[in-house]
């Protein structure tokens, strides 16, 4: 069980008002966040029915940039997570008539809000929509997942300020994106931030891609960081879900490193390794 209290937190935690409380037994799967059942699923193809080969009992998770929740997500035995996504009017109608009592199980914060090609919005903004239109959702039985931000060195003071600006609200986990290689480099980067805040990680992006201009990591390098990255997760206990980059329309049946399904949409060997922790 994971409970976090006050007087658990870090100093800067503590001081900023930030409180998280997250009994196990609140879930609607009581294997989050357990060894063995840490992956989730990032997903855009809507309907498509390949979404229901990526369910084993090692995935709980799924969420979609959004609010469009797949047909059958819960009948697949999916917990569904909504996202508000930005800050944008369309965006936040969409939303607030989508988000009711028992259409997901946890919200997730605004994507990757430190890259201006992303949902872009300074800390302020941020924490000032959040008090609207994500805080009250608690109250609707909902666990909140702050902004997820990338690991580019604006991320830490992004979430810092935006910790500052929102102080007393309400985060019950920490989302991170991680795109870089090497399993040193993603441990060192989630602990930094769980060190920092104290709260537990839904990493809901990851994948071991350098997008920093070098040699991308070959298939057979990308495939054994998968399987250190899911003995890391399961040892972990801060860390609750991770969901893998790649389960997109887009890569599908492509030779790239980081592809996990076949091109009619069945989990290719780096995905099958990914959804079956690492079996």
């Amino acid at each position: 069980m994971v409970t976090l209290t006050l007087l658990s937190l870090p100093i800067f935690a503590c001081f900023l008002g930030v409180v998280s409380t997250t009994p196990l037994s609140t879930r609607a799967n009581p294997s989050f966040g357990q060894p063995g059942s840490k992956i989730c699923i990032a997903w855009a193809e809507g309907d498509d029915p390949s979404l229901a080969d990526l369910k084993t009992p090692h995935v709980v998770g799924l969420y979609t940039w959004g609010v469009s929740k797949p047909a059958n997500a819960d009948s697949d035995g999916f917990d569904y997570w909504p996202m508000l996504f930005g800050g944008d009017q369309a965006t936040i109608n969409a939303f607030e008539s989508a988000v009711t009592e028992g259409f997901g199980t946890i919200i997730l914060g605004f994507n990757e809000p430190n890259e201006p090609a992303q949902s872009n919005l300074d800390p302020v903004t941020a924490a000032a929509l959040w008090k609207v239109h994500i805080e009250p959702k608690k109250t609707l039985g909902y666990k909140l997942a702050s902004p997820a931000v990338t690991n580019d060195p604006s991320g830490l003071t992004w979430m810092q300020q935006f910790i500052e600006a929102c102080g007393g609200c309400t985060i019950d986990y920490m989302a991170l994106h991680w795109f870089d290689v090497g399993i040193d480099s993603l441990v060192d980067y989630v602990t930094e931030f769980h060190d920092q805040f104290g709260l537990p990680i839904l990493l809901t992006e990851f994948a071991e891609e350098n997008v920093n201009g070098g040699a991308q990591p070959t298939s057979a390098e990308v495939l054994a960081f998968t399987q250190q990255a899911i003995s890391f997760f399961d040892a972990t206990d801060f860390i609750l879900a991770a969901c893998p980059f790649g389960f997109v329309s887009a890569l599908r049946g492509s030779t790239a490193p980081t592809a996990l399904q076949n091109s009619d949409g069945t989990p290719n060997s780096l995905g099958s390794l990914l959804i079956n922790d690492g079996q």
